[in-house]
């Protein structure tokens, strides 16, 4: 609280003290009159300011109960001052003007309350919580008029109504504010007690204050007057600090719950109580009685539906509660077993193979101790998803499933680990040579055709890695992933077999793992060259150069065929490859600046990058930067990526925007003349694999020559990569091959190394001058 603050309020409150005390002590009555109400007005002016001062505290967002709590003390204050001018004109009838100011804050506060608890409430619980404060509300209405209204003295419908929202409203206002602390859950701090305590003095305060005025008995300064006072700076002080913030423990809450389900009971008690007094005084007033009554039957039925619906919600729970356990078992199901095959899925299999191994730990001394782990993953299973649509992929995965269980004759627990995937758990295997077997059957198994009915018969091999416990892993997680890397191992030599797990396949994973991890930082860390082998004609000149990229990690060098499927595989080819692509386009630039003739430049793509959307517009955006023309670059692609229809389109963009294509490894896929004959390529690259035995192998030789002659029939160019020899050069000669490539020439070169032995010099050019000066 601010200084100046604290200043005013305590010279405030000294002086609403200080009257009121001086009240007490003044023998002369008009005295006491005034100084009764100078101290009202003082203390209910203080209650405002505080009022006011907590809701300015309050973000706009939650000023809800503030406002309404600032706007009673405003109303009780106004009160008081109209109050103020009717004692100076000694005009006292009952109901008073002031009087309307007075009973009106009564229930503005229990509306405030009310609406701001309700705001916080969630749907199903508006409901119940409404009962409640209505059968709360009227139960203390009834129980206000039975203790209160007297039995005689009531002369009119307006002295009646005001001598019953006096304390009925007040007291009303607490109620509901002692209500709305379990019902939100908010956390009981002293100024929710200082607001309760100040509606209920007001309450109490104006109920005896109205009976002494009926009764004739008011007299000026008697302490009673200083409740008015005491509940005025409580509510006030309250407010000033006053935080409506639902509690987040769970345990205060379950609490608060808990105290809600005893407010209907409460409230019957309470009514109960009521009807008692009121029979017990057949002396009060017929209406009076019959208004007492309608309340009480009310409280009653508002019970009674609060507690149909407490009955209603057990019944659901209880329902809900039988559908839980009549459907365990289906519920068990679902959770431990595959929805399409019906296998056990692998959390079912965690399990399981995590007890086996455990009972095979207590008896590691004896023979037939072991846990045999199959890992079975389906080859090419995504082209057939792709392809047929995942209707046909489920039905063999279906079929798939069946199988395997034929094949291994019941033995053993078969489960589904992810979408082609499955495991095979063996027990107490025989030995390694009976798992081997049982390995070859599953694989020549799932080899035969499939008979689909939508897409006839189809062929679909497996792979297969084996681990065993204890041989091979300590534990269930271990075992796991010694058989992952057993797969992997049988999935890089090409498929279609098994591999037991040796160490060996650990280290390659880690080491692809590591190599990873660095490749994600390998672009930012500029650990990528570029080196440059020569392409040249059969007169030994220079036609063209391949960019190749070298990455070097801790000054060792990485062989691209270790990182380049990590890149693919990871995706971070698309970012590497438009890198390669850039840093090529600014080598030719910055070689025909130095005044060297620059031949074509070829670039390896992969068929990841051709997919990204906008990759055309993305190399033209390259050239331009570079000032380097499209023309003089030469895109490489795979025979096997270039095939794929799908990328037909792309690769008639690429072509269209002036770049040449060239099919690089050509051999080594499944070309079909019709769809070569359509592709937008300029040359064919013949696979050195071919050319390496191609002096002593005449299927190789035989190779070559038809794939020149292929080339000339189709008027496409040949480039032989991996040229070695002088016989090799001079055979590829006469079977027509036009450009070549290999160590014959010259290896992989740095870029000033190639400009310096194998580009020429412009004509006429500085270059070219300073090397006729120099010779």
């Amino acid at each position: 609280m601010p200084f100046a603050e604290r200043a005013l309020a305590a010279v405030w409150l000294g002086a609403a003290m200080l009257l009121f005390a001086a009240s007490l002590w003044v023998p002369d009555a008009g005295m006491k009159v005034f100084l009764d109400n100078a101290s009202w007005t003082l203390a209910f002016g203080l209650s405002a300011f505080w009022a006011w001062r907590g809701r300015a505290q309050v973000p706009p967002a939650g000023r809800l109960l503030h406002t309404g709590l600032w706007a009673g003390t405003v109303l009780v204050l106004a009160g008081q001052l109209v109050w103020n001018l009717q004692v100076v004109q000694d005009w006292n009838p009952f109901p008073a003007p002031s009087d309307l100011f007075f009973v009106s804050v009564g229930p503005l506060w229990a509306a405030t309350v009310i609406r701001a608890t309700f705001a916080r409430l969630s749907r199903d619980r508006v409901y119940p919580a409404a009962l409640d404060f209505g059968g709360a509300v009227l139960a203390l209405v009834a129980f206000t008029l039975v203790i209160y209204l007297p039995s005689g003295g009531v002369d009119s419908l307006a002295v009646g109504t005001v001598l019953l929202l006096y304390p009925a409203g007040y007291l009303t206002a607490a109620g509901v504010t002692a209500l709305a602390i379990p019902t939100v859950g908010v956390r009981i701090t002293r100024s929710h007690l200082l607001v309760f305590l100040g509606m209920l003095g007001y309450g109490l305060s104006w109920m005896q204050w109205n009976l002494m005025l009926l009764g004739g008995t008011v007299q000026p300064g008697i302490w009673l007057n200083g409740g008015f006072s005491l509940a005025g700076l409580a509510l006030g002080w309250g407010a000033r600090w006053l935080r409506f913030e639902v509690s987040a423990e769970p345990g205060y809450l379950r609490r608060c719950d808990q105290a809600m389900n005893y407010v209907p009971l409460v409230s019957m008690t309470l009514a109960a109580i009521t009807l008692v007094l009121l029979f017990a005084a057949p002396d009060g007033r017929a209406g009076m009685q019959a208004l007492i009554l309608g309340c009480c039957l009310l409280v009653v039925l508002l019970a009674a539906l609060r507690q149909t619906i407490v009955v209603g919600l057990l019944h659901r729970l209880r329902t809900a509660e039988a559908a839980v356990l009549r459907n365990e078992e289906q519920l068990y199901h679902l959770a431990h077993f595959d929805a399409l095959t019906g296998l056990p899925n692998r959390r079912y299999f965690e399990d399981a193979l995590e007890r086996a191994v455990a009972e095979a730990a207590r008896y590691t001394q004896a023979p037939d101790s072991r846990v045999a782990l199959l890992l079975i993953d389906l080859d090419h299973f995504k082209s057939v998803n792709e392809t047929y649509g995942h209707r046909v992929g489920d039905a063999l995965l279906s079929e798939v499933a069946q199988r395997i269980h034929q094949l291994l004759e019941g033995q053993g627990l078969v489960s589904r680990l992810a979408n082609d995937q499955f495991s095979v758990m063996l027990q107490r295997p025989a030995s390694r040579t009976v798992l081997a077997q049982r390995a070859t059957a599953l694989l020549e198994g799932l080899a035969r055709p499939w008979g689909l009915s939508e897409v006839g018969a189809q062929y679909m091999g497996a792979s297969i890695g084996i681990s065993l416990f204890p041989d091979d892993a300590g534990d269930s997680l271990e075992l796991v992933r010694h058989a992952h890397a057993a797969l992997h191992a049988t999935k890089s030599a090409g498929r279609g077999s098994y591999r037991f797990y040796i160490e060996e396949f650990t280290q390659t994973t880690r080491s692809r793992l590591e190599l990873r991890r660095r490749l994600h930082s390998a672009l930012q860390r500029g650990e990528f060259t570029l080196v440059y082998q020569p392409q040249l004609n059969h007169l030994r000149q220079t036609v063209g150069a391949e960019a190749l990229l070298r990455w070097s990690v801790d000054g060792k060098a990485v062989p691209p065929d270790a990182f380049i499927p990590l890149a693919e595989e990871s995706g971070l080819i698309v970012p590497i490859g438009l890198w390669v692509f850039e840093a090529a386009c600014r080598q030719v630039a910055q070689w025909r600046a130095e005044g060297w003739q620059v031949p074509v430049v070829s670039v390896n793509v992969s068929t990841i990058q051709l997919r990204e959307p906008g990759f055309t517009q993305a190399l033209l955006g390259v050239t331009q930067r570079t000032g380097v023309e499209p023309a003089s670059l030469v895109l490489e692609i795979t025979e096997s990526q270039l095939l794929d229809e799908s990328l037909y389109a792309i690769a008639l963009d690429v072509k269209n925007a002036g770049f040449a294509l060239s099919i690089d490894d050509f051999g080594t896929g499944h070309s079909s003349l019709i769809k070569l004959k359509r592709l937008p390529v300029g040359e064919l690259k013949i696979d050195k694999v071919f050319v390496r035995d191609i002096v002593v192998d005449p299927n190789d030789r035989e190779i070559c020559a038809t794939v020149n002659a292929l080339a000339r029939t189709l008027g496409l160019e040949v480039v032989a990569e991996g040229v070695e020899t002088e016989e090799q050069l001079q055979l590829l000669v006469k079977m027509g091959c036009q450009r070549f490539q290999g160590w014959l020439f010259a290896p992989a070169l740095a870029p000033e190394d190639l400009a310096r032995q194998w580009l020429q010099p412009v004509a006429d050019g500085p270059l070219a001058q300073v090397i006729k000066n120099d010779s």
